[in-house]
């Protein structure tokens, strides 16, 4: 978490940034590793979203209620959608954790921001549907986008295996940009008080 803020301090001061909307976004340990910055650096980062990377997190507090967005394929052979490690995870099976499932992964941040315990579709697609948890504290949101089929991959990549029901970058965009009406996390507001 150190160097990820090193990391965030070290561009504002090479080059003009907007405090206000720093994201995270990764896939697979680098999902995981934006849900981690949700739960760590929630006074840095807006908003994470994780494309094939389950919250591994063993202890979560943020400091203000984070939008997450997770993106997910049922068929993932690497972190699988009802928890565990796939048979490609890895080669040597000591070497990998059991991930959490994607069900708990959501519940968890439908918990951790407070929302209510509905989802509304908000996607439909040809192999593929998106649901989202709105009515969160501070106008927070968790939303959970599925595919049917893509393995462990990033759903639109024109290259390999990935499912096309949706593009997961335009998702992530999207997701992104509607966080802008929502406060501003305190360490952005500070730095922009100093301006």
């Amino acid at each position: 978490m150190g160097f990820l803020r090193a990391v965030v301090a070290e561009l504002g001061r090479r080059y003009r940034i907007d405090s206000e909307r720093i994201f995270a976004a990764g896939m697979s340990n680098g999902g995981m590793m934006a849900h981690r910055l949700a739960c760590d650096a929630a006074d840095l980062f807006r908003a994470v979203a994780s494309v094939a990377g389950t919250d591994a997190s063993v202890h979560c507090q943020p400091a203000r209620p984070v939008p997450v967005l997770h993106v997910h394929a049922r068929d993932d052979d690497h972190v699988l959608y009802a928890g565990g490690a796939g048979p490609a995870a890895f080669r040597d099976r000591r070497s990998v954790m059991e991930f959490v499932s994607v069900p708990d992964t959501i519940a968890h941040w439908v918990q951790r921001d407070q929302c209510q315990n509905r989802s509304v579709r908000v996607l439909e697609a040809a192999g593929g549907w998106c649901e989202a948890y709105r009515d969160c504290s501070a106008g927070s949101s968790v939303e959970l986008c599925v595919t049917e089929t893509g393995g462990h991959s990033w759903p639109g990549s024109r290259a390999g295996p990935g499912s096309q029901a949706f593009d997961a970058t335009d998702l992530i965009w999207r997701f992104f940009s509607a966080q802008s009406a929502l406060p501003a996390p305190a360490a952005a507001r500070a730095a922009n008080a100093r301006r």
